[in-house]
């Protein structure tokens, strides 16, 4: 007879438990729920106020969105509780994201003057205050490019708004993440006056590929992450670590031997973390150009009429993820962290960071490594905060300061130490120059000890929360085939959603379960 501490049984019944707990509490008054209109009003309030210019009253509309944004977040994080997202994880990152990101639109910047989109020059209803060369580079090139500050009519201004709230990346603004590559020449071209193709490299150029392979290419992402994540769910399920007992000194056959080496079950525990968020980011965000990128090529006309915003175009739907091995092994963790891990939050991180610097004296604000410092450290420390908020929301007991803050905190830490071992220390030492591959083989083991020291910090937070407990996934080919016991094919079950009153008209409503 199989044991009911493993497999999938026991993780429903959990899960089960969880949902009984929750309800009792919530009809205690401990916790309240989250309703379908908060999330609403959470997400549309911000859109509002970017849609109302300055000089219509949204020099002072802003502040009190972003003040209530502000007061709702911290109402979320205190006394509201869902199930979906991880055990509630997604409630906190995204309360604790979109006032870092409110913070960024309405305090760190000026919206009417410092953002612009890259349009279509030929979008109906195209404000004039831009910037347009003709393409001179490509003669089968028929899309032409501009630049697009906000725009002054209502219907393109919202449009134009909700492009600029809902991205993360920026991939056709003028904040474009640096990670995600250059443009091509024929578009930057246009959006450049004075432009020289000679000065653009051919290796950038050529990179590009077609409208068509880019969403070949992101149906190849879905399939694979969405099997890893089946079989990945099986692993974790039978392992009693990634159903919330972090201090389980074992691990399922066939791994058992793991046991053996020291610091084996860390780091297996470790890597089956970072892969499940890995992943799942993949599946996720690969989502983004199937959606946008099939829908405006099956209705290009559709697409153009909707938006200004060349979402046929392939340049907008870069990896989230760089490559690992080179970054890593060139450049150490400030490679790991920059050039392979993504880069979603960036600009919302890197905002803040400008802020503070222009509070410096002139002498600290020209030195190279208190900028540096200055970003890593803001950097780190909001994603720290994001993360935390994320735990703190979670329905069990969690060590939110513990453990992801003071993972990503550790982080910036350890870079700058990096960086100060290899620009000031090593120098003095009057070293001939080192071969690449004892460079390369150093940069590798620091950071596999490093990520496999400070890593189980995060990792036993995400089990500890219950975020494994999520089904990502509607169907599972490998428990459906019978390779895996205790299910069958049908992951998503019980209700999403359902209705809620409190005896209030602000307390009732459809509640996220």
């Amino acid at each position: 007879m199989a044991d009911p501490r493993y497999g999938f049984s026991f993780s429903r019944f959990l899960t089960q438990e969880n949902e009984r707990e929750l309800d009792l509490l919530l009809q205690k008054g401990t916790f309240k729920p989250v309703l379908l209109y908060q999330v609403i009003l959470f997400n549309c309030l911000p859109w509002v106020a970017l849609v109302i210019p300055k000089h219509h009253g949204g020099q002072y509309l802003r502040p009190l969105i972003f003040g209530l944004g502000i007061a709702f977040a911290i109402e979320l994080l205190r006394n509201h509780r869902v199930l979906l997202g991880g055990n509630g994880y997604v409630v906190g990152l995204i309360a604790a994201w979109w006032s870092v990101w409110g913070a960024t639109l309405f305090l760190f910047s000026d919206v009417e003057r410092d953002f612009q989109r890259i349009e279509r020059a030929d979008h109906v209803g195209a404000a004039n205050n831009t910037k347009f060369v003709s393409d001179k580079l490509s003669s089968h090139q028929h899309s032409q490019f501009r630049w697009q500050s906000y725009p002054s009519t209502f219907l393109h201004r919202l449009e134009w708004c909700a492009g600029l709230l809902f991205n993360l990346r920026g991939p056709d603004w003028n904040w474009r993440a640096p990670r995600l590559g250059a443009l091509p020449r024929n578009v930057y071209a246009q959006l450049h006056s004075g432009f020289i193709s000679s000065n653009y490299s051919v290796e950038e150029d050529e990179s590009h590929i077609s409208a068509k392979d880019c969403l070949r290419n992101a149906f190849r992402t879905f399939l694979i992450s969405y099997m890893t994540l089946d079989a990945l769910k099986v692993i974790m399920m039978r392992d009693q670590y990634f159903r919330g007992n972090v201090t389980a000194d074992a691990v399922p056959f066939p791994l058992s031997f793991l046991a053996l080496i020291p610091l084996g079950i860390r780091f297996y525990r470790c890597f089956i973390s970072c892969m499940g968020v890995y992943v799942a980011l993949n599946y996720v965000t690969s989502l983004n150009p199937i959606l946008f990128l099939g829908l405006s090529l099956a209705f290009p006309n559709a697409s153009r009429r909707l938006t200004a915003a060349p979402l046929d175009e392939p340049w907008l739907y870069a990896e989230n993820f760089g490559p690992f091995i080179a970054p890593t092994l060139d450049h150490g963790l400030a490679g790991t962290w920059g050039r392979w891990w993504h880069q979603l939050f960036r600009y919302g991180f890197t905002a803040p960071a400008r802020w503070i610097l222009s509070l410096y004296p002139i002498s600290w604000r020209r030195s190279p490594a208190v900028k540096r410092a200055t970003y890593l450290i803001v950097a780190f420390a909001l994603s720290g905060s994001i993360h935390a908020c994320g735990s703190y929301t979670q329905f069990t007991k969690t060590q939110p300061l513990s453990g992801p803050f003071l993972f990503f905190i550790l982080q910036s830490v350890a870079i700058i130490v990096e960086g100060f071992f290899k620009t000031v220390l090593l120098p003095k030492l009057h070293l001939k120059a080192t071969p690449r591959w004892l460079r390369r083989t150093a940069n590798g083991l620091v950071v596999f000890f490093w990520l496999l020291y400070s890593g189980i910090l995060i990792a036993d937070d995400f089990a500890r929360g219950g975020l494994w407990l999520v089904e990502p996934i509607p169907f599972s080919p490998l428990r459906g085939s019978g390779l895996a016991n205790g299910q069958g094919w049908l992951c998503w079950q019980g209700a999403w959603f359902g209705y809620w009153s409190d005896g209030t008209y602000w307390g009732t409503g459809i509640r996220l379960i």
